[in-house]
């Protein structure tokens, strides 16, 4: 899966997310946002310690 996917799939169950979660949601949609910004496309796939 890529964070278009992801992405894709968190703004719809935003839609329908309990307003006490909205915070926590947004956060994981920035958090892939800013990957995918950086060019990680594949974050499960990454070595993030060969990355600094």
């Amino acid at each position: 899966m890529t964070n278009e996917k992801a992405l894709k799939a968190l703004r719809q169950i935003k839609t329908y997310c309990a307003a006490t979660q909205l915070d926590e949601l947004e956060y994981a949609i920035l958090v892939l946002e800013k990957l995918e910004k950086d060019g990680i496309k594949e974050p499960l796939e990454t070595d993030f310690k060969k990355l600094k």
